[in-house]
Protein backbone atom coordinates (compact mmCIF):
# COMPACT_ATOMS: atom_id res chain seq x y z
CA UNK A 1 0.00 0.00 0.00
CA UNK A 2 1.03 3.43 -0.93
CA UNK A 3 2.07 5.96 1.68
CA UNK A 4 -0.32 9.43 2.45
CA UNK A 5 3.23 10.99 1.51
CA UNK A 6 3.87 9.30 -1.31
CA UNK A 7 0.23 9.55 -3.04
CA UNK A 8 1.00 13.35 -2.75
CA UNK A 9 4.10 13.74 -3.94
CA UNK A 10 2.98 11.71 -6.93
CA UNK A 11 0.12 13.66 -7.47
CA UNK A 12 2.38 16.95 -7.21
CA UNK A 13 4.57 15.51 -10.06
CA UNK A 14 1.85 14.90 -11.77
CA UNK A 15 0.27 18.33 -11.63
CA UNK A 16 3.79 20.10 -11.89
CA UNK A 17 4.13 17.98 -15.15
CA UNK A 18 0.06 19.08 -16.64
CA UNK A 19 1.33 22.72 -15.45
CA UNK A 20 3.94 22.29 -18.11
CA UNK A 21 1.65 21.49 -20.83
CA UNK A 22 -1.33 24.67 -20.04
CA UNK A 23 0.76 26.94 -19.13
CA UNK A 24 -0.84 29.66 -21.75
CA UNK A 25 -3.91 30.37 -22.83
CA UNK A 26 -2.14 31.43 -26.53
CA UNK A 27 -1.56 28.30 -28.45
CA UNK A 28 1.23 29.94 -30.32
CA UNK A 29 3.65 30.34 -27.40
CA UNK A 30 3.16 27.11 -25.83
CA UNK A 31 5.14 26.87 -22.26
CA UNK A 32 7.04 30.26 -22.72
CA UNK A 33 7.85 31.43 -19.21
CA UNK A 34 7.51 34.95 -17.63
CA UNK A 35 10.70 37.04 -18.88
CA UNK A 36 13.58 37.03 -15.92
CA UNK A 37 11.89 35.14 -13.74
CA UNK A 38 12.78 32.31 -11.41
CA UNK A 39 9.59 30.74 -11.00
CA UNK A 40 6.11 31.02 -13.27
CA UNK A 41 4.23 34.36 -12.23
CA UNK A 42 1.19 32.04 -13.64
CA UNK A 43 -0.78 28.73 -13.49
CA UNK A 44 -3.69 27.81 -15.78
CA UNK A 45 -5.91 25.34 -15.84
CA UNK A 46 -8.58 24.42 -18.08
CA UNK A 47 -12.86 24.28 -17.06
CA UNK A 48 -14.76 22.08 -19.75
CA UNK A 49 -14.04 24.59 -22.44
CA UNK A 50 -13.05 27.27 -20.54
CA UNK A 51 -9.38 28.83 -20.38
CA UNK A 52 -8.64 30.50 -16.59
CA UNK A 53 -5.63 31.34 -15.97
CA UNK A 54 -3.73 32.74 -12.46
CA UNK A 55 -1.92 35.58 -13.22
CA UNK A 56 0.37 37.64 -10.61
CA UNK A 57 0.41 40.85 -10.40
CA UNK A 58 2.97 40.65 -7.52
CA UNK A 59 3.85 40.94 -4.00
CA UNK A 60 2.71 43.68 -1.72
CA UNK A 61 4.38 43.96 1.59
CA UNK A 62 2.82 44.81 4.07
CA UNK A 63 3.32 45.51 7.96
CA UNK A 64 2.54 42.54 10.00
CA UNK A 65 0.39 44.46 12.40
CA UNK A 66 -2.25 45.20 9.74
CA UNK A 67 -2.80 41.42 10.22
CA UNK A 68 -5.46 40.96 12.67
CA UNK A 69 -4.74 44.47 13.94
CA UNK A 70 -7.50 44.54 16.58
CA UNK A 71 -5.98 40.84 18.13
CA UNK A 72 -3.61 40.93 21.22
CA UNK A 73 0.27 41.57 19.44
CA UNK A 74 1.49 38.49 21.46
CA UNK A 75 -1.53 35.87 20.10
CA UNK A 76 -0.70 37.33 16.75
CA UNK A 77 3.14 37.04 17.17
CA UNK A 78 2.67 33.35 18.13
CA UNK A 79 0.19 32.83 15.11
CA UNK A 80 2.48 34.14 12.65
CA UNK A 81 5.64 31.99 14.27
CA UNK A 82 3.31 29.36 14.37
CA UNK A 83 3.02 29.38 10.44
CA UNK A 84 6.40 29.98 10.02
CA UNK A 85 5.80 33.46 9.15
CA UNK A 86 7.35 36.47 10.24
CA UNK A 87 6.24 38.98 12.69
CA UNK A 88 7.21 42.20 10.81
CA UNK A 89 6.58 41.52 7.34
CA UNK A 90 3.15 39.96 5.26
CA UNK A 91 4.31 39.54 1.83
CA UNK A 92 0.70 39.73 0.08
CA UNK A 93 0.23 37.65 -3.16
CA UNK A 94 -1.31 39.83 -5.58
CA UNK A 95 -3.29 37.78 -8.34
CA UNK A 96 -5.37 38.38 -10.91
CA UNK A 97 -7.25 35.87 -13.19
CA UNK A 98 -7.76 35.57 -17.24
CA UNK A 99 -10.78 33.53 -18.14
CA UNK A 100 -10.83 32.84 -22.28
CA UNK A 101 -14.72 31.62 -23.40
CA UNK A 102 -15.48 31.44 -26.93
CA UNK A 103 -14.15 34.80 -28.64
CA UNK A 104 -14.33 36.52 -25.12
CA UNK A 105 -11.14 37.48 -22.86
CA UNK A 106 -12.18 38.15 -19.41
CA UNK A 107 -9.86 39.78 -16.96
CA UNK A 108 -11.59 39.46 -13.43
CA UNK A 109 -9.89 42.59 -11.71
CA UNK A 110 -7.09 44.60 -12.87
CA UNK A 111 -4.44 44.70 -10.67
CA UNK A 112 -2.28 47.43 -8.73
CA UNK A 113 -0.93 49.41 -11.35
CA UNK A 114 2.26 50.59 -12.03
CA UNK A 115 2.39 54.20 -10.52
CA UNK A 116 5.72 54.91 -9.38
CA UNK A 117 5.36 57.12 -6.86
CA UNK A 118 3.41 53.87 -4.67
CA UNK A 119 7.19 52.88 -4.32
CA UNK A 120 6.40 49.30 -4.52
CA UNK A 121 8.98 47.47 -6.54
CA UNK A 122 7.52 43.90 -6.40
CA UNK A 123 3.96 45.14 -7.44
CA UNK A 124 2.12 46.16 -10.75
CA UNK A 125 3.68 43.78 -12.64
CA UNK A 126 0.09 42.60 -14.18
CA UNK A 127 0.63 44.02 -17.75
CA UNK A 128 4.35 42.42 -18.10
CA UNK A 129 3.00 39.44 -17.02
CA UNK A 130 0.10 39.27 -19.61
CA UNK A 131 2.48 40.21 -22.41
CA UNK A 132 4.60 36.88 -21.17
CA UNK A 133 1.50 34.73 -20.86
CA UNK A 134 0.94 35.52 -24.62
CA UNK A 135 -2.00 37.66 -23.61
CA UNK A 136 -2.29 41.19 -25.50
CA UNK A 137 -4.27 43.55 -23.82
CA UNK A 138 -6.32 44.63 -26.67
CA UNK A 139 -7.45 40.91 -26.67
CA UNK A 140 -9.47 41.73 -23.26
CA UNK A 141 -13.23 41.95 -24.40
CA UNK A 142 -14.71 42.49 -20.80
CA UNK A 143 -13.02 43.41 -16.80
CA UNK A 144 -15.08 42.28 -14.31
CA UNK A 145 -14.45 43.75 -10.98
CA UNK A 146 -14.43 42.31 -7.48
CA UNK A 147 -15.00 44.63 -5.42
CA UNK A 148 -12.69 48.64 -5.63
CA UNK A 149 -9.88 48.46 -3.36
CA UNK A 150 -6.49 49.82 -5.42
CA UNK A 151 -4.81 46.54 -6.01
CA UNK A 152 -7.85 45.46 -7.71
CA UNK A 153 -8.53 48.56 -9.97
CA UNK A 154 -5.41 50.36 -10.24
CA UNK A 155 -4.35 48.46 -13.46
CA UNK A 156 -7.46 50.48 -15.48
CA UNK A 157 -5.84 53.89 -14.40
CA UNK A 158 -2.65 53.01 -15.99
CA UNK A 159 -1.47 54.96 -19.51
CA UNK A 160 -2.37 52.82 -22.25
CA UNK A 161 -4.78 50.57 -20.62
CA UNK A 162 -7.27 52.62 -21.16
CA UNK A 163 -6.73 53.41 -25.07
CA UNK A 164 -7.05 49.80 -26.06
CA UNK A 165 -10.40 49.16 -24.17
CA UNK A 166 -11.99 52.68 -25.51
CA UNK A 167 -10.88 51.84 -28.88
CA UNK A 168 -12.85 49.30 -29.47
CA UNK A 169 -16.38 49.43 -31.06
CA UNK A 170 -19.26 48.36 -28.51
CA UNK A 171 -20.64 45.06 -29.39
CA UNK A 172 -24.11 45.71 -30.88
CA UNK A 173 -25.06 42.12 -29.42
CA UNK A 174 -24.59 43.25 -26.00
CA UNK A 175 -27.20 45.99 -26.15
CA UNK A 176 -24.69 48.63 -26.53
CA UNK A 177 -22.03 47.23 -23.51
CA UNK A 178 -18.79 47.59 -25.00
Amino acid sequence: MQSSKQAIADSSTKLLKKEETTISLDNSRPGRSGLDELVPSRYALKVGEIDVMVVSDGVLSLPGAMLGHNVDPAVRGAWLENNFLPPDVLEWALNVVVVKSGDRTILIDAGLGADPDLNLPRAGRLIQRLEAAGIDLTSVTDVVLTHLHMDHIGGLLVGGVRGPAASRPADPSSGGRG
